[in-house]
């Protein structure tokens, strides 16, 4: 944490110029030099400013958080010098000194969202428009954003410092260890379940903020994704149903399905999604950059040993043979029509609605309601223009489920920790799912040397960076790569 434990303040307070009109202004954040802590938390515009700062920080972790949702799983592969760090992850030789291994994108949005709840209280004192209603909603939109940055700490690294101040004056413990993943995830499914009382509903319906700016409904997402992971299933359900209940989301239906992804921001399926726009400076997704061009060479592709056999060619999901980039690339459904070059702003999509129903069928089977699951299931299945037969085996069940997973998120960055959640249930009981997955995409003669690494579980974590252990030697290094 070494690089943002001294900048995530400054940025926080310079970062503040910003006016909630356009649906998109709110993401751009010019720098306004003269501006310091003294003078600046007086005023709602500022709160603003420091809000549209943690998101752009929690933004700054897509690509990252893209790839390696994917890159040790078993269908998607990346190449190009660019991405040669996770082609070495991929492989499952991980290094502390990988540039790729870094987490400072998440710590530099979970000290934003300190800063902003420590500081917009003084903002409240000052500003009689800054009302207590609004100050719990902009608490509970970093709340959110620092929850999500954990989960993607504890699913990549397991046990991490938990850092729940900002780092403001010299006095900040800069210093701290590792909290343990259950730590971790108790904090997180606490600020949670506050924030959601804390959150706006509805207030932004109609517009992009309703997708773009955490509310009621994407909390409860991240609670529910969350309790999955924790093996809380019944809480996982109850979640998921607040959100089903609520009569604001559906599947959007087979001939509209593309809308999900061009323009993005769907009326019906949309939860939360982090926002781009191409028509501002600066606004393009990253993965447009090196990833994904709008045209020509792409630096990822499909496995398709395996891809093939999961998407078949009637899937509205293999968008007429043209595959999971066509997400990225792609204005319509059928193939025919590629974004241009002032069209690099799909939106980084964290929930919608066919994650809950998918989220809410996982559970079920863990629950033994499998009639439940089966429904839930077939219901993204027919939406894609596939039939469904029910299956009532558990065994059988779940590997249906993390196959339709796999066709219903192909390139957006769940394969691995969908894959990770399901080996690690009951203390790894189904760890050879990660080992089989990970053996069957290796050269033959890389295999009998896989094979004395990944039966170690805590080889599916990655290490921490040298630098970070160098900066701050209270922190330890995941055991496994210390031999």
């Amino acid at each position: 944490m070494k690089e943002y434990s001294k900048y995530p303040v400054r940025i926080a307070l310079l970062l503040a110029m910003v006016v909630f009109v356009a649906c998109n202004d709110w993401l751009t954040v010019p720098p306004a030099n003269n501006l310091i802590k003294e003078k600046f938390w007086k005023k709602t515009d500022d709160v603003n400013g420091a809000l549209a700062a943690t998101y752009n920080a929690m933004r700054d972790a897509h690509m990252n958080s893209l790839i390696l949702g994917e890159c040790r799983a078993d269908l998607v592969s990346f190449s190009g010098s660019v991405f040669y760090n996770y082609a070495q992850i991929a492989e499952s030789n991980i290094s502390p000194t990988n540039g790729a291994v870094s987490w400072q994108a998440y710590y530099k949005a979970i000290n934003l969202a300190n800063t902003l709840m420590h500081y917009n209280k003084e903002v409240h004192k000052l500003d009689k428009t800054f009302t207590k209603d609004i100050m719990d909603a902009v608490d509970a939109e970093a709340l959110f954003i620092r929850s999500l940055a954990y989960f993607y700490l504890v699913r990549l690294w397991k046990d991490v410092p938990l850092v729940l101040e900002p780092s403001i004056s010299d006095t900040t413990d800069l210093y701290l260890p590792k909290s343990t993943e259950k730590v971790v995830l108790a904090q997180v499914i606490q600020d949670l379940l506050k924030a959601k009382n804390m959150a706006y509903t509805t207030e932004f319906r109609g517009t992009d903020y309703f997708y773009g700016r955490a509310n009621k409904f994407s909390i409860m997402a991240l609670l529910a994704d969350v309790y999955l992971w924790n093996e809380q299933y019944q809480e996982a359900v109850n979640y998921c149903d607040s959100i089903i209940n609520s009569g604001l989301y559906a599947l959007e239906d087979n001939n509209n399905f593309f809308k999900i992804y061009y323009p993005g921001n769907s009326p019906l399926e949309a939860i939360m999604e982090f926002q781009y726009d191409d028509r501002l400076e600066g606004q393009n997704s990253p993965i447009y950059d090196n990833l994904i061009t709008t045209y020509g060479t792409t630096n990822c592709a499909l496995k398709t040993m395996k891809t093939n056999t999961l998407l078949n060619k009637q899937d509205a999901r293999n968008f007429s043979g043209k595959s999971a980039i066509w997400k990225y690339r792609g204005k319509d459904q059928l193939g025919l029509i590629e974004r241009t070059s002032s069209e690099r702003d799909g939106n980084w999509i964290i929930y919608r609605f066919a994650d809950i129903l998918l989220i809410k069928a996982e559970a079920c089977i863990e629950l033994g309601q499998l009639e439940t699951a089966n429904t839930l299931i077939g219901e993204t299945l027919l939406r894609a223009g596939m039939p469904y037969e029910q299956v009532y085996d558990v065994k059988s069940l779940r590997t249906v489920l993390l196959d339709e997973k796999g066709r219903e998120f192909l390139l957006e960055g769940k394969r691995w920790f969908d894959m990770l959640r399901a080996a690690k249930r009951n203390k790894f009981q189904n760890k050879q799912i990660i080992i089989e997955m990970i053996l069957s995409g290796a050269d033959v003669k890389q295999q009998a040397i896989l094979k004395t690494k990944v039966y170690d579980t805590l080889s599916y974590y990655l290490p921490i960076a040298e630098h970070e252990l160098i900066y701050n030697q209270n922190l330890v290094q995941n055991p496994y790569y210390d031999k």
